[in-house]
């Protein structure tokens, strides 16, 4: 399998959105409401100031925050893929 890996990601300020970057130079957009939401090891993280501590970890192959919470990469770009379907116009605001 060929994964894609994630260069580098930052959370737009305010929101539970996040900007990533893939090591092959696409960005997209994404936001993280619903996974959050949903998820009770994330929900602490529905405080946009922990929010954005978000960095790369795993060597690209996932993304996370302080307390050993990771979101793999592949995930990732599911629900990415899933919101722009849903959504085609989201996919490149704000990038």
């Amino acid at each position: 399998m060929n994964m894609q890996r994630i260069a580098s990601v930052r959370a737009i300020p305010g929101t539970l959105s996040l900007v990533v970057t893939w090591q092959n130079g696409t960005k997209n957009l994404v936001d993280m409401t619903s996974v959050i939401r949903r998820s009770a090891p994330l929900q602490h993280l529905a405080d946009t100031t922990k929010f954005a501590e978000v960095a790369v970890i795993d060597w690209g192959c996932a993304i996370g925050w302080h307390g050993d919470l990771g979101y793999g990469a592949d995930t990732l770009l599911e629900h990415i893929h899933q919101q722009t379907t849903n959504h085609p116009q989201t996919m490149h605001a704000a990038v």
